[in-house]
C-alpha cells in the first residue's frame, strides 16, 4: 500500500555567500559602503535568501520575494539586534545589556511591553495632537523665531542639515525631557548630541583609543547631562512631593518598566539614549533630504509652494496639518519619495530558537535574519522603469490626489509584522516644520545653485544622513499670511 499524501520537504539553510577575504570581507564591505553592501549582494545574487558571515555574526539576508513571509516567523527578537548595533556607540552597561538580550521570559515581556507603551502614546490622536501643537510651539518660539528675526534683518545663512537637527530634535526633546529647563533647552548638549549621533559607526570601534577624543568628550557629556537631569528632576519632584508627576509621564512609564522586567537603576541612561537615538535621528534625515531635493528642483519647490500657500490662505492661517494630504498632496508625494529614495537601510531581527522562513529555510538559533529595503524599493516590477530616478509624481493618481497604492508599498516602517509606533509623530513633525520654513523663508543655496550630496556611508540604522551639509541664505517672504498657526484637529490620521 503507498503512503498517503505528500512527504514535507525539509527546511534547507540558505545558501552561504563567501566573501573574497575569509572571515573579515564582509565586514570591510559594509565598512566601506555601509548597508548598501548589503543591497548590492541582493542584487548579485538570484537566491532569494542567503547567509553571510561578518566575523563571528551570522547573518541570512531576505530579499524582496521573500518579505512578505517574514510577519509569519516564530522566535524572532528586536533587543538583541539594538544591542548589536548600540553597545559600542552608545556604551551601554552590563545591566541594560543584560535586558536587551532577552535571555529569559522576563526580559522578553518587557520587549512587548515597551512597545505597546509606545504605541498607546505616540499612535492616538489625542496624544499626537498634544505633541504636534507642543513641539511646534517649542520650534515656533525658539529655533525658529530667532532665525526669523535675523532674516527680518537683512538675511541669515544657516547650514541646512544642522539647523533642522537642532529645530527639530530640541522641539521633541524638550516635550519629553522637562522643557526649556532640561537637557535639550541647553544649546551645548544639543551640540554635543548631534555629534554624538551623526559619529555612531566610529564610536562603534573596538577600542577607544581608535575613536577621536572630540567623539568620546561629546558622549559623556550627553550621558552626564541625562544622568544629572534624571537625579534633579526626581530630587525636585520629591521636594515639592510630586513623585506621581515622574511616575505618570512618558519617560516615568518607561523606566518604571525598566525596573519591573529586571533593569537597573544604573542602566536608565541607556534607555534615555535608545529613545533619542530612535525617534531622532531618521525624522531629522528625513527632513534634510526634503529640503535638499526642492532646493535642487526649483520648479519642484514652486509649485509644492503655490499649494501650501492656497492652503493656508484657504484656512485662514490655522493649518490642521492633517488636512495635508488632500490640500498639499505634491508635498506630502516628495516627502514619500524622500522615504523610498532615500529608504536603503535594513531592518532586522535576532533568531532566538530554529526557526522556519517560508516553510522552505532554516534560520538557525544566534543568527540575525536582514531585510535590505533598498531592492524593493528600487525594483522596477513595483515601480516602474524608472525606480532610480526621484519623481515624486510616482505617487499621485492622474487628477493629481495622493495614490494610496503606492504609499502601501513603502517599506520603510517596518516589514517584520510590526510597524515603527513613531511612523505617525515623525510625519506630522516634519510637515509642520516644512510648512513653516516654506512660508516663511525664501531658502537660496550660496553657489547659486544645488546639488544633491551623496548619501553618508556612516549611517548605523535607518535614513541614510547626507554626507556633507549645505549653506543657505534665509530670506523673509513677504507674501506670507502672518502668525500661522499649526494644529491637529482631525480624528484621522492622513499619512
Amino acid at each position: 500500500m503507498g503512503k498517503v499524501g505528500l512527504d514535507l520537504e525539509t527546511p534547507q539553510l540558505p545558501q552561504s555567500i563567501s566573501s573574497n577575504i575569509p572571515y573579515i570581507g564582509h565586514v570591510l564591505g559594509y565598512v566601506r559602503g555601509g548597508h548598501s553592501y548589503f543591497s548590492s549582494l541582493c542584487t548579485r545574487t538570484s537566491l532569494p535568501v542567503f547567509t553571510i558571515r561578518m566575523a563571528k555574526v551570522r547573518m541570512s539576508l531576505v530579499k524582496p520575494e521573500l518579505t512578505r513571509d517574514l510577519p509569519k516567523v516564530r522566535h524572532l527578537s528586536l533587543g538583541p539586534l539594538v544591542l548589536q548595533i548600540f553597545r559600542r556607540s552608545l556604551e551601554l552597561g552590563e545591566f541594560s545589556c543584560s535586558l536587551l538580550k532577552e535571555d529569559d521570559e522576563l526580559s522578553r515581556k518587557f520587549a512587548r511591553e515597551v512597545s505597546r507603551l509606545f504605541r498607546e502614546e505616540f499612535i492616538p490622536n489625542r496624544n499626537l495632537r498634544k505633541y504636534v501643537e507642543e513641539i511646534d510651539g517649542y520650534v515656533h518660539h525658539a529655533d525658529f523665531g530667532n532665525v526669523h528675526r535675523m532674516a527680518i534683518e537683512g538675511g541669515q545663512k544657516i547650514f541646512i542639515e544642522a539647523w533642522i537637527f537642532k529645530t527639530l530634535v530640541s522641539g521633541l526633546g524638550k516635550s519629553l525631557w522637562g522643557g526649556d529647563n532640561g537637557p535639550f533647552g541647553d544649546p551645548e548638549f544639543v551640540t554635543h548630541l548631534r555629534t554624538f549621533l551623526m559619529n555612531m559607526k566610529r564610536l562603534n570601534a573596538p577600542f577607544d583609543f581608535m575613536i577621536d577624543n572630540k567623539l568620546l568628550t561629546s558622549r559623556r557629556f550627553v550621558r552626564e547631562r541625562l544622568e544629572k537631569f534624571s537625579f534633579e528632576e526626581y530630587v525636585d519632584k520629591c521636594v515639592s512631593g510630586n513623585t506621581d508627576a515622574v511616575e505618570e509621564s512618558f519617560l516615568g512609564r518607561v523606566r518604571a518598566l525598566c525596573l519591573t522586567h529586571g533593569a537597573a537603576v544604573e542602566g536608565w541612561t541607556d534607555y534615555q539614549l535608545l529613545l533619542i537615538a530612535g525617534l531622532g535621528p531618521n525624522v531629522t534625515a528625513a527632513s534634510t533630504w526634503m529640503f535638499h531635493h526642492l532646493l535642487a528642483d526649483p520648479e519642484l519647490l514652486v509649485k509644492v509652494r503655490k499649494e501650501l500657500d492656497e492652503f493656508v490662505k484657504e484656512s485662514e492661517g490655522s493649518v490642521d496639518v492633517a488636512d495635508m494630504s488632500e490640500a498639499c498632496p505634491l508635498l506630502l508625494a516628495t516627502w514619500y519619495e524622500v522615504l523610498r529614495f532615500h529608504g536603503g537601510f535594513s531592518l532586522g531581527r535576532y533568531v532566538h530558537e530554529d526557526t522556519t522562513l517560508a516553510s522552505k529555510y532554516l534560520l538557525k538559533k544566534g543568527s540575525y535574519a536582514l531585510a535590505p529595503l533598498r531592492p524593493h524599493h528600487f525594483d522596477r516590477q513595483v515601480w516602474g522603469p524608472a525606480a532610480a530616478d526621484f519623481l515624486p509624481g510616482r505617487f499621485l493618481k492622474e487628477d493629481g490626489s495622493l495614490d494610496e497604492i503606492q504609499r502601501r508599498k513603502l517599506r520603510v516602517y517596518g516589514v517584520f509584522g510590526t510597524l515603527c509606533p513613531g511612523r505617525y509623530l515623525a510625519v506630522h513633525m516634519a510637515m509642520a516644520l516644512t510648512v513653516r520654513l516654506l512660508l516663511a523663508f525664501d531658502m537660496t543655496p550660496l553657489n547659486g545653485s544645488h546639488t544633491l550630496p551623496h548619501e553618508s556611508k556612516d549611517t548605523v540604522a535607518g535614513l541614510a544622513t547626507p554626507a556633507f551639509d549645505v549653506e543657505v541664505a534665509m530670506r523673509k517672504r513677504d507674501n506670507i499670511c502672518q502668525g500661522v498657526k499649526i494644529r491637529f484637529k482631525s480624528s484621522r490620521q492622513a499619512f
